[in-house]
């Protein structure tokens, strides 16, 4: 809605991503449950604050940008993943940039919530905020919170449900105190699919112009690395867990992964471009059905049961049941704050753990610097950091030389 779209047309634009998200699993076959490239969210965010495009008002050029990046998206994603030349690549480069990059991702997510927009995330809201804001880092990060719900029936069960009793809790405090209303409607929503392709879709406004997608390039790289790494950790997982499934061989394909999320974008960027949506895991739900997939088939017979009862079962069906969107419309400002802060938090644990030496430590902190805030003519300009990084990793680190 803040690109300027109407409530309805907005839930159709998420019913579009969700149906292209579901068929990773359940037409490609693909054993990660997918989602969002969410480290590049606050950095697209970023990019349309500097545009001035940030602000609720409609504007043709904002969805060209978004075609632009979807494409260009699709087009690397299909090129690398037929090549074989991704895992080449990301191999290649330095930690510190990789390390920055993340980095940037978190001092971005930061930087929106509790400064730049913190009237919109938090002032509006407060306790709201601020209560689901604890309850969900304590119930995803806690290291002493998950220590005693391994004793704890009751805090496991409340673990395992992700994001779900954050959300309760904080709706219900933020009704009592009264800062979230709800005008919860019966019957069924029908998402207004065709005002959304003529709104949105390049085959009804127009095709980008070619500086458009010179200007977003860096921003799609930056969200191919991010992308990369969501690659290696949904199947980390799967591989840890394999060992407790002999009965199950899960056939992992990072071809086919790449094809999957590259087709996927390339629909989306010719009916609803909505950069960065079409991505290959997410990571927490991923972690609960691989977690039970893991107990053995009397608990989830096959892990494509788990995911594929998720995806198709739950998400896209609660599009059109309108008490649900009534419900969740005062809590999607809960939920993109939610998701940024947590967001910030696993790039920083991430981001952190890749570089070891001083001199790895030292151009981490400036590239994220310059990704998050690095400015071209008024522009958000992350590119600047990938460069300024890039050069440093050359000059400054030496992988011979080991450092305490």
């Amino acid at each position: 809605m803040a690109l300027g779209l109407s409530f309805e047309q907005a839930v159709a634009c998420c019913f579009i991503a969700s149906i292209l998200i579901t068929s990773g699993p359940i037409i490609f076959g693909e054993p990660l449950a997918p989602g969002w490239v969410t480290p590049a969210l606050p950095l697209v965010i970023a990019f349309f604050i500097s545009k001035g495009y940030f602000d609720g008002v409609y504007r043709e050029e904002a969805f060209h940008y978004m075609a632009a990046m979807c494409i260009e998206f699709t087009i690397i994603i299909l090129f690398l993943g037929l090549t074989g030349l991704g895992r080449v690549i990301v191999e290649k480069i330095p930690n510190a940039l990789k390390s920055g990059i993340i980095l940037g991702a978190a001092l971005a997510a930061f930087y929106q919530i509790f400064f730049s927009d913190f009237e919109r995330y938090i002032g509006e809201t407060p306790v709201a905020m601020l209560t689901i804001l604890i309850i969900c880092t304590i119930t995803t990060f806690s290291e002493p919170y998950k220590r005693i719900a391994e004793h704890n029936k009751i805090l496991k069960i409340i673990g395992s449900l992700g994001l779900l009793p954050g959300f309760l809790i904080a709706a219900f405090v933020g009704y009592l105190v009264g800062e979230i209303n709800f005008d919860i409607q019966s019957g069924f929503l029908l998402p207004p699919m065709n005002e959304v392709f003529e709104l949105t879709s390049p085959l009804s406004i127009g095709m980008p112009p070619v500086d458009y997608y010179l200007e977003v390039f860096p921003l799609v790289i930056i969200g191919y690395l991010l992308l990369f790494g969501d690659f290696v950790t949904g199947i980390e997982i799967i591989n840890d867990a394999q060992k407790n499934r002999p009965d199950e061989q899960i056939n992992i394909d990072i071809n086919r992964a790449h094809n999957s999320v590259g087709i996927r974008n390339l629909i989306g960027a010719c009916v609803n471009p909505f950069f960065p949506t079409q991505g290959t895991l997410w990571t927490g739900i991923h972690v609960i059905i691989v977690e039970r997939w893991k107990q053995g088939s009397g608990v989830m017979k096959s892990l494509f049961d788990g995911i594929g009862s998720y995806y198709l079962m739950g998400i896209p069906l609660l599009f059109f049941v309108l008490p649900f969107i009534t419900l969740m419309k005062p809590l999607m400002i809960l939920a993109l704050g939610v998701t940024l802060v947590l967001t910030g938090l696993a790039c920083s644990y991430v981001a952190i753990s890749l570089v070891k030496k001083n001199s790895e430590i030292a151009i981490s902190i400036i590239t994220a610097l310059f990704v998050a805030f690095g400015e071209f003519n008024g522009v958000a300009a992350p590119w600047i950091g990938l460069l300024i990084g890039l050069f440093l990793s050359l000059v400054l680190v030496d992988n011979s030389i080991k450092e305490n």
